[in-house]
């Protein structure tokens, strides 16, 4: 009976605080392996201990959370280990074994909100506060991450690079191949692309910015049935400018910075362009549209847009047939790194069909050209 009216009085505590309208975010947040989450904004404190919607936990430290209404558990699954909470209940089933949290979770404008440092820990990473600034720390080794599509979820390690897969609901993740990650201290997002009968593209992604530079690093896998068809990955240092809006693209492709794999809309590998054969040139090339008919990529060194189309094979290098003759001349010697340069250079604008319409800005003149490139069928 004492436990139960403890129980009651942590919960009614809560509930007055959130209808009160006196929880908000305090300024301090809750880090996890040295990148900020979404849960510092929704973080209340209650009797001295800080609570967050389990589910926002969950998805911080990669785990996918299934709820069941009727016995109000949460059941959390990532590789390695399997977690139950149950509402109003300290126990906390991981495993194969029971474990007690400090306070037990409770149902709070349709969220479950659990204690904080007792669920880091049972959910397998370590928790301090940083004293400088005030910010509650998480560390989670494995640094996973995850994503769903259909019944299938992906998990990877930022740690080693493993991959692993749940085939369908309710079955135990299980590794299917390895991302070749190097050391970063940045986080990566982990996204799935519907291939196409069973087959899915993942796309491991780190994308930030340093020293007027964006960095991208980029990792792929198609995989069918839970066998990995191919793998590519990219590393690309390209100098920040306002980019021009893209036109939308809808071809599913793999690059690793030299060539590009498409695939087909059956979820099988399609066509390769080898891009440095094709185009004459040398270095790192980046994807800017692809289309069933024709992928634009450009050549990083020498911003070179060329156009490949992918039925013939033939490859056209548009800043050469585009540009003028008289502004050809500053492109010719212009510097792919020069943030001047990459301001002004051709970009596709819009499509009519296989018209393609591109706009380019003369570097001496700085005035505004339109051009357009008809797709041979």
């Amino acid at each position: 009976m004492k436990k139960w009216k403890q129980s009651l009085a942590v919960f009614a505590a809560i509930w007055f605080a959130l209808s009160a309208g006196t929880v908000h975010a305090r300024e301090n947040g809750i880090v996890l392996n040295d990148k900020h989450t979404v849960m510092g904004s929704s973080q209340i404190i209650v009797e001295g201990a800080t609570w967050v919607p389990l589910k926002e936990l969950a998805d911080s430290m990669g785990y996918a959370l299934s709820w069941n209404q009727k016995t109000a558990t949460a059941q959390l699954v990532r590789p390695g280990r399997e977690v139950t909470f149950t509402a109003k209940s300290k126990k906390v089933k991981t495993n194969d074994s029971l474990v007690t949290l400090a306070k037990a979770p409770n149902i709070l404008k349709g969220k479950v909100y659990v204690p904080l440092v007792s669920s880091v820990s049972i959910l397998g990473g370590k928790i301090w506060t940083d004293k400088s600034s005030g910010n509650i720390m998480l560390v989670d080794e494995p640094r996973f991450t995850s994503a769903a599509i259909q019944s299938r979820t992906y998990w990877v390690s930022q740690k080693s690079g493993e991959i692993f897969l749940s085939a369908s609901a309710g079955s135990k993740p299980e590794s299917i191949g390895t991302f070749p990650l190097g050391e970063t201290p940045y986080s990566l997002w982990l996204q799935i692309k519907n291939a196409g009968n069973g087959s899915d593209l993942l796309l491991l992604i780190d994308k930030h910015y340093a020293m007027f530079n964006d960095f991208s690093n980029g990792y792929q896998a198609l995989i069918r049935n839970g066998t990995i068809l191919k793998q590519m990955d990219y590393h690309y240092i390209i100098v920040s400018y306002p980019h021009a809006a893209e036109i939308p693209t809808k071809q599913l492709y793999m690059t690793d910075g030299k060539n590009v794999q498409y695939i087909n809309a059956d979820g099988s590998l399609g066509k390769l362009f080898e891009l440095e054969k094709s185009t004459g040139r040398s270095g790192d090339f980046t994807v800017e549209y692809a289309a069933e008919d024709i992928a634009l990529v450009r050549n990083l060194e020498h911003t070179e847009l060329f156009a490949v189309n992918t039925r013939s094979g033939e490859t056209t290098n548009l800043s050469a047939k585009l540009i003028s003759a008289a502004d050809r001349k500053d492109w010719d010697t212009a510097d792919g790194n020069d943030p001047f340069v990459v301001t002004k250079m051709l970009v596709l604008k819009k499509r009519e069909g296989n018209v393609l319409t591109f706009n380019y800005t003369g570097m001496m003149d700085g005035k505004v050209h339109q051009v357009v490139y008809t797709i041979n069928k």
